[in-house]
């Protein structure tokens, strides 16, 4: 399947592939991919290609371009039979793109999006998504131009967002977005969508699509009265079209830039480019170009004070936006008669003429026009003595100047304010609009704007004259040529180095190998490829990879040693061989049932002076591997076993975390198991103890009763003391244990089993450290709340306050000093991202750096015996981790105190 457009680097790897063999396939898979990049070029390269529909479809769009479209069209349906004989529908896809640019170039609005739908149709059916896409994209950008309101709600949600690593559907996507927001009034959004654009159609080579978006950039900028930027964008477009040579695309980059030079005051210039651009249009008087060049010209001739042509280019404007379905156009076919009626003494139709302007505008959705418009209603009203609604006018006018991002408030609308406000009497509020007006006059057009506007003329003029002496560059022509070399050499060497980068950013032996493989044919012909690795004793090589014409397959072993092999050869005496003939020792080794080769390249993988393996590259065809050729082999070697070097040292590493990984997992465990040993060996032996002493005196007492001897009722008394003193030690020993199993399931605590609800983490906290803050007093500390009031979590209330009871207990058990006052505070503030801090910290004794590694450690505790069992740090680490799906860290040093500090989310995930 062949990709509409080819990247800079798809094309690079085939300039490659061309010169290294310039078959007549590849020259029309070339051809194909410059149509828009060269088009003269392209046409050159299809002279010795045979008849296919492809090649008509290629020479249809270069013609097209150039101007010619009769001839596009009957190429075009040469092109349609041939892929419909052929049931190939992606090239009948190809085919109803191309009828969407000849219909576009003729001002057939309903022909364009009939195209179009079939377009997106053949794309499903051949199952080219990305064909598809960017087909919808492009229709909704036609449609954007017929009925912005309907286009909206038709593609702006179905359209997916812009993936910047496809540049063929980004561009297509950002310049749909970008229309849509430059007709609706959002300047700076349709800036940032159509630069975009701007830049990923030219590195996917759509060279029309480019020309046309930077004539749009620097129409949205003529819009938002920045007319330096206006202008360089323009000029942009300009040298791409006539550099492209292309009539069409020259006539809509004069237009745009005739607009901006008339909005500079440079008429005189304005006017020239638009007569030649309606001089190029000439044979499509239909198309949009031709319209936008009429309506530019009208507003010239009205500058000019030339009222009647001026009306007669926006009448025959109106015509022509409705014959077109151009909205827009007839926006500013009906602005251009309310412009020039009232010079004619017809004011009451030029309100008529505005309110229409309004009212396609709010239909459209389009608020970029709006305060204009209002503006100018406002004049008008001005003029016919009704002040009050003037007044109104130019107040919603400003009203929506000022809501719209990046819009540049022109001066004549605050002019035009102040005298609606002066009409009434309000001339203190007349002063301040005026004076506002002054003061943005003064910002103004820079000299250096008017220096670039005129730089475009000379610019112009230049291009003009280059064009008339043509002949002149094909005395320069070996020069080029000496050129194209040098371009070329610098070209494959940058591509080598992010060849290189792709390969070595490889970690795995296999993706090192699949990558090395597809750039090498990418780079050259090599119709079988083979890489040995030396084994680990170092004494054979393994065939690690071997494709030949595209099929895998798995050579035996080579001895290192091997007298026969050029493989080991290649790696004993650490050289490449490259043989452009076989000789006895390749036949030798030529694997039966395979074809002969007649070129062969061994280059040995190394890093430094070690030794990783080899590669072979085979091509039936002879003297394949030049100098050039070597080149990139040596290149690619040398990448490849640092890739290879890197992968390996990473395998190594993996199994080495892996085992000391299961080390620690062990490690801990032996902990965990000798902790609850150590923990629950005392109250079991306790109770063991008590059951023996219990044991013997029932004994002794069965033996007595069963004796027939006397038993006085001090006997009783005492065995029932004895009885009841061992249970209560049992009882107390077991409940001591039991607490021990509770505490260490609290370590793998899930949170599926909490109760969660909103809460003011403040209230949490006073209420659940009340009693701790009671016993921090007695005990001759202080316990503060520093907490925002207004902090509120969506989480569990009750880990949460087990966990802050955990951290200010250890605090005061074992970081702060009896007979030393100390203070425990807890702080919480809201973080950004949707988390909040919460901090506990104390100013005791503090922890050494030992003891801070393993704080968290289940059964760790610095005071066994004195009150402390080692779970309470691991709990309350499990629930901030675990269950409150945060994160929590101590900090501390000996006689400085410690702090525990968390970050969890306002809503618990």
């Amino acid at each position: 399947m062949i990709e509409m457009f080819a990247t800079e680097e798809a094309v690079q790897a085939l300039e490659a592939r061309y010169r290294a063999a310039p078959e007549p396939g590849l020259a029309l898979e070339l051809a194909w991919a410059l149509r828009q990049r060269d088009t003269g070029r392209a046409l050159q390269l299809l002279r010795g290609v045979p008849p296919s529909p492809r090649l008509w479809l290629t020479e249809a769009e270069c013609v097209l371009l150039l101007g010619r479209l009769d001839e596009s069209e009957r190429l075009l349906q040469r092109a349609e039979q041939g892929f419909a004989a052929a049931q190939d529908a992606l090239g009948l896809a190809d085919v109803q793109w191309l009828h969407y640019y000849l219909a576009a170039d003729r001002g057939d609005t309903p022909g364009l999006h009939r195209a179009l739908e079939q377009a997106i149709a053949l794309a499903e059916r051949g199952g080219d998504a990305r064909r598809r896409l960017v087909f919808e994209a492009s229709l909704a950008r036609a449609e954007v131009l017929r009925d912005r309101a309907e286009a909206e709600s038709r593609w702006a949600t179905s359209l997916p967002p812009a993936d910047e690593r496809d540049a063929l559907c980004a561009a297509a996507l950002n310049d749909f977005r970008g229309m849509l927001a430059a007709l609706g009034g959002q300047f700076l959004e349709s800036i940032e969508a159509c630069s975009a654009a701007y830049s990923q159609a030219l590195h996917s080579g759509q060279l029309r699509r480019a020309i046309a978006l930077a004539t749009n950039l620097g129409f949205t900028f003529t819009r938002m009265h920045d007319y330096e930027s206006a202008i360089d964008w323009l000029r942009r477009a300009l040298e791409l079209a006539r550099s492209a040579r292309w009539p069409g695309m020259i006539s809509l980059c004069l237009a745009h830039t005739g607009e901006a030079l008339r909005r500079l005051g440079q008429l005189g210039e304005a006017r020239e480019l638009l007569q030649e651009c309606l001089q190029l249009q000439a044979a499509r008087p239909q198309a949009r170009t031709t319209a936008l060049g009429r309506q530019y010209l009208a507003d010239v001739f009205m500058d000019l004070g030339d009222a009647q042509a001026a009306l007669q280019g926006f009448e025959q404007l109106g015509r022509e936006a409705v014959v077109g379905g151009w909205i827009d156009l007839q926006i500013e076919s009906a602005r251009g008669r309310a412009r020039v009626l009232p010079a004619l003494e017809r004011a009451e139709d030029a309100v008529q003429a505005v309110q229409q302007a309004l009212a396609l505008c709010q239909s459209q959705h389009e608020r970029g026009q709006l305060p204009e418009l209002h503006g100018q209603l406002g004049e008008l009203l001005l003029r016919l003595g009704r002040g009050e609604e003037a007044r109104q006018c130019y107040a919603q006018a400003l009203e929506e100047a000022q809501a719209l991002p990046g819009y540049r408030l022109p001066p004549a609308l605050l002019d035009g304010a102040a005298r609606a406000h002066a009409s009434l009497g309000q001339y203190e509020t007349a002063f301040e609009l005026s004076r506002r007006a002054g003061a943005l006059r003064e910002q103004g057009f820079s000299e250096d704007a008017r220096q670039r506007s005129r730089a475009m003329h000379t610019h112009h003029q230049i291009e003009r004259a280059r064009a008339e002496s043509e002949h002149l560059r094909r005395l320069a022509a070996s020069e080029a040529a000496r050129f194209e070399a040098l371009k070329d050499a610098h070209a494959v060497l940058e591509h080598l180095g992010r060849v290189g980068q792709e390969i070595t950013a490889e970690l795995q032996v296999d993706r090192v190998l699949e990558v090395l493989e597809r750039r090498v044919h990418a780079l050259l012909h090599a119709s079988c490829m083979m890489v040995y690795l030396l084994d680990e004793g170092g004494s054979r090589l393994q065939c690690e990879f071997g494709v030949e014409d595209g099929q895998p397959f798995q050579d035996p072993p080579i001895a290192l040693d091997a007298p026969d092999s050029y493989v080991a050869r290649c790696a004993r005496e650490r050289r490449e061989f490259v043989l452009d003939a076989p000789d006895e020792l390749a036949v030798a080794a030529q694997v039966a049932d395979t074809p002969q080769p007649q070129s062969l390249v061994f280059m040995p993988l190394m890093v430094a002076q070690r030794l990783v393996g080899v590669l072979s590259l085979q091509s039936p065809r002879s003297a394949a591997y030049g100098e050039r050729e070597q080149l990139i082999v040596r290149s690619l070697a040398a990448y490849a076993a640092i890739a290879l070097e890197n992968a390996h040292a990473y395998q190594r590493l993996s199994a080495l975390q892996r085992q000391l990984l299961a080390q620690e997992k062990l490690a801990a465990l032996g902990a965990l198991v000798a902790g609850v040993a150590h923990e629950i060996n005392t109250p079991i032996g306790n109770s063991l103890l008590a059951t023996g002493t219990l044991l013997g005196a029932t004994r002794q007492m069965v033996q007595r009763v069963e004796g027939g001897g006397a038993l006085r009722r001090s006997d009783w008394q005492s065995y029932a003391r004895d009885s009841l003193s061992g249970l209560e030690m049992i009882e107390r020993n077991m409940h001591n244990a039991a607490s021990l199993v509770d505490n260490l399931k609290q370590v793998v605590q899930e949170r599926d089993v909490q109760q969660r609800r909103e809460f003011l983490l403040a209230e949490l906290a006073a209420e659940r450290l009340h009693v701790l803050a009671t016993r921090a007093t007695r005990a001759g500390h202080a316990l503060r709340l520093e907490i925002d009031a207004q902090l509120r979590l969506d989480s569990y209330p009750g880990p949460l306050g087990q966990a802050l009871e955990i951290l200010v207990g250890n605090a005061l058990l074992h970081g702060l000093e009896p007979g030393r006052p100390g203070v425990v505070t807890v702080l919480a503030a809201p973080l950004d991202e949707g988390r909040c801090r919460l901090e506990v910290r104390d100013n005791g004794r503090g922890m050494s750096e030992a003891v801070l590694e393993r704080v968290f450690d289940p059964f760790f505790s610095t005071r066994f015996g004195q009150g402390g069992n080692g779970l309470g740090l691991a709990i309350c680490h499990t629930i901030v981790c675990h269950v409150l799906g945060g994160e929590i860290h101590a900090h501390s040093a000996p006689g400085r105190g410690s702090r525990f500090i968390m970050s969890l989310p306002l809503r618990t995930p």
